[in-house]
């Protein structure tokens, strides 16, 4: 889905790389995490995958696409496969929830009919079957961010990559956040999600890969945030903070986003 073969970001001929000499590979249907510290490369690597940015050397490829071989015209239609979240939310302050989600069905030409039917179906996915009237600053951060989150999903993209969306929320709701990208991820979508959070890190257990100062240090399964603890040890000691499915809940790759969060 997402391919990095050595690739280098430049800001400035004078300056480090953002990026130096990446290669990695996010297969279909996974859930990865990228920490390092602030400056490690996290945003430029998210911001060149959602080509915002192009690399100065190597190669990407997402969902099939050489992101350097792209004209302008064409990205809005990589843009239709992707779906991207951030720290700050980025929503449109004199929308109401309901039309900030329409309004990425909207620039994509989407028909009206279809609109009516995916907007609902998406907040009541992500929780917010009744806040579809409310303006953005009438909502907690967290719900700001299921908005957002609604309307980078509500396209059903292949790819969703997420750019520290749980930094400005606390701790209890940036769990809920993540488990509710846990079930996007569980419903078929691949999620790339850059954070400095190691606690959800920790409590995800899923792939981990690390930066520091532009360059892969680490790529691991099953990872923890800090790479010198056992599983156990870096596992959080209250129960709740994990999440699986109920019992009874049965999430069907092939049927889309149904229920909440």
């Amino acid at each position: 889905m997402i391919r990095f073969e050595n690739v280098t970001k430049r800001y400035a001929l004078t300056a480090n790389p953002a990026l130096d000499d990446v290669s990695l590979e996010i297969e279909r249907g996974e859930f990865a995490f990228v920490v390092g510290k602030s400056g490690s490369g996290k945003s430029t690597l998210m911001r060149v995958a959602l080509r915002e940015q192009l690399a100065s050397e190597g190669t990407v490829m997402v969902a099939g696409h050489d992101l350097a071989a792209m004209s302008s015209r064409q990205v809005p239609r990589l843009r239709r496969e992707m779906g991207a979240v951030f720290q700050d939310f980025r929503l449109l302050p004199g929308k109401t929830v309901t039309q900030n989600v329409a309004f990425a069905l909207q620039v994509i030409g989407k028909p009206r009919h279809v609109i009516r039917s995916l907007v609902p179906e998406t907040l009541d996915m992500v929780g917010l079957a009744d806040k579809g009237k409310r303006l953005p600053h009438e909502l907690s951060g967290g719900e700001q961010q299921r908005v957002a989150i609604a309307r980078a999903v509500v396209n059903k993209p292949q790819i969703l990559l997420a750019d520290e969306p749980t930094g400005n929320l606390d701790p209890a709701t940036s769990l809920d956040i993540v488990h509710l990208l846990d079930r996007i991820n569980r419903a078929g979508t691949t999620i790339v999600m850059a954070t400095h959070d190691s606690a959800i890190v920790n409590a995800m257990r899923r792939r981990v890969i690390e930066l520091h100062e532009g360059r892969v240090i680490r790529d691991v399964a099953d990872g923890s945030y800090d790479p010198a603890l056992t599983p156990d040890e870096a596992r959080p000691d209250v129960a709740d903070v994990t999440w699986e499915p109920e019992a009874n809940e049965d999430i069907d790759p092939a049927a889309g986003y149904e229920g909440g969060a």
